[in-house]
């Protein structure tokens, strides 16, 4: 079983699987100063409605995927990944139509559908409380994140911390942009904790010398929480959740 799965407490998180004493992310906290939030998956419950456009999005440029394969090979990937397989795939670049065409369906869901994680603004509320600095660290575009805090309301938090993939040369599995965020906010490697919801972004907390936190309670893994959660602790995380709210309880003052 994954690491943290055999211990038990009265505010143990026991979804699907996955427990995690409060205690364990108490302790990852004591050294914390800083907290980089990856964006979809973990502030904002967009992964459902990105993987299911970037399916139609691929049919459109003759390189179709299921929505499994769209899941593993692009979670937490900048908007490069998929525009390499296209040209694997078809030898066409696409480089100059993929984001106009891709956003322009994607932004009309995020309209009508798009909502934030539930508990994330107590959380953002007991780190603000506890003096701890946060951050957006995201693989997602620089005018991606800017739709996705106008929708959700979530901008206001965030106002000059929001540090895109288009910022650095080599987006996640690579360390860059966590180690770019980190060091534009003031703080070393060892003052961090990244909380991140793909394989993609763990690896690359690890890789910048960070302690993480895997989180599986976004919709896309509604189905495979369990072992949504294994992947993350072997890709690295120190532990693993899939609730904003015991996380919250967890390191209130």
């Amino acid at each position: 079983m994954a690491r943290g799965n055999n211990v038990q407490g009265p505010t143990d998180d026991v979804g699907a699987g996955i427990v995690t004493s409060a205690s364990e992310i108490q302790g990852l906290f004591d050294a914390c100063r800083v907290v980089l939030f990856d964006c979809d998956g973990v502030l904002v419950n967009s992964e459902p409605i990105s993987l299911a456009t970037l399916v139609d999005v691929l049919d459109h440029f003759n390189a179709p995927l299921s929505l499994r394969d769209v899941s593993d090979r692009f979670t937490g990937r900048s908007s490069s990944a998929p525009i390499e397989y296209i040209k694997t795939q078809t030898g066409r670049d696409v480089s100059a139509e993929f984001k106009p065409y891709y956003y322009k369906m994607l932004f009309d869901r995020y309209d009508r559908d798009l909502t934030k994680i539930d508990g994330i603004e107590t959380v953002l509320t007991v780190l603000q409380a506890r003096d701890i600095a946060f951050c957006i660290s995201s693989s997602s575009s620089v005018e991606r994140l800017e739709k996705t805090m106008q929708v959700t309301g979530l901008g206001p938090w965030f106002d000059g911390r929001v540090y895109s993939a288009d910022f650095v040369e080599n987006g996640k599995p690579a360390p860059d942009l966590f180690l770019h965020a980190a060091d534009a906010m003031g703080y070393a490697q060892g003052d961090a904790i990244v909380i991140e919801d793909s394989v993609a972004g763990v690896t690359a907390a690890r890789a910048a010398g960070m302690k993480c936190i895997g989180f599986v309670g976004g919709g896309h893994y509604a189905d495979d929480r369990e072992g949504a959660s294994q992947r993350l602790y072997e890709a690295g995380a120190d532990i693993v959740i899939s609730d904003m709210s015991m996380l919250a309880q967890a390191i209130a003052v």
